[in-house]
């Protein structure tokens, strides 16, 4: 597949549906440029180009190069979270893009974005429900389902889009709220949980492969339940590693063929050194 720049994003939209997943790894960012996902998003750690937690169990923190090299073909956005300073969010962005980054997901205030935009660095932001704001919505729910809280959600998407985001994550809006905005902005809309009607559909991996060990959200669907590959993964793991201290203590490993030999004469001679 050929990599999407910015521009074709732009061209794209009201024209054909695009697909996104958060990853957390190289298998899942493999997986997910081979089946033709169009973008990839995952976290980013600047002081250690490392990525953050997720909610698969069984792989953690993995190295942001070995995402990208996984899927060098895909358009990828590393999310940077929030920061304290546009100025650190430059230089987080930066950072980013030296490592791989085509985009950088930037939680802040359009301000941030803006500042990002003029240096020419693309980014996306949220609306909606945000979870490290949810205090301000109400909680863990959707956001926009009456007038003034749907108005105060399309205000903020009509900010987003002059500070000049080329993304905008609408986390569980109504749909037609959702779609509305799409029509009314420049920018993608990426729905997560706010209806099939905004320019890019966004799920986590996890969620759709069924390696989520915690609550599957309601917005989300499970299509593959890959969680017992891994638990067979685990087992056979521990499998090997027994038979592995086994043969260890019952002198059955190293065996000849893993050892390595030296010449009768040549080890003569080295004993004649050392003495």
């Amino acid at each position: 597949m050929t990599k999407l720049t910015v521009k074709d994003l732009f061209e794209k939209k009201g024209k054909a549906k695009l697909t996104e997943l958060y990853v957390t790894n190289a298998l899942e960012a493999y997986a997910a440029e081979e089946v033709g996902i169009d973008i990839q998003i995952v976290s980013f750690k600047k002081d250690t180009l490392r990525t953050g937690v997720p909610t698969n169990k069984w792989f953690r923190d993995a190295h942001i190069k070995d995402i990208r090299n996984a899927a060098p073909n895909t358009f990828m956005i590393y999310g940077l979270g929030q920061l304290s300073s546009p100025e650190k969010a430059i230089e987080a962005a930066l950072i980013a893009r030296d490592n791989g980054a085509d985009a950088v997901y930037c939680g802040n205030s359009p301000k941030f974005i803006q500042a990002l935009r003029k240096e020419g660095l693309p980014a996306v932001s949220h609306i909606g429900l945000v979870p490290y704001r949810n205090t301000w919505t109400g909680g863990f729910k959707a956001v926009g389902k009456d007038a003034d809280s749907a108005y105060k959600v399309y205000q903020d998407a009509l900010a987003y889009d002059e500070a000049g985001a080329i993304g905008l994550e609408i986390e569980c809006v109504p749909d037609r709220v959702a779609e509305m905005i799409t029509k009314k902005v420049n920018l993608l809309t990426l729905s997560m949980g706010s209806g099939p009607n905004c320019d890019v559909e966004f799920l986590f991996i996890q969620d759709v492969i069924g390696t989520n060990t915690d609550r599957i959200p309601r917005h989300a669907k499970k299509f593959k339940d890959t969680n017992k590959s891994y638990e067979n993964l685990l087992n056979d793991t521990v499998d090997g590693l027994k038979k592995f201290i086994s043969n260890v203590k019952n002198n059955k490993f190293p065996a000849p063929q893993n050892i390595i030999k030296i010449d009768d004469r040549e080890y003569d001679k080295f004993l004649n050194k050392i003495s």
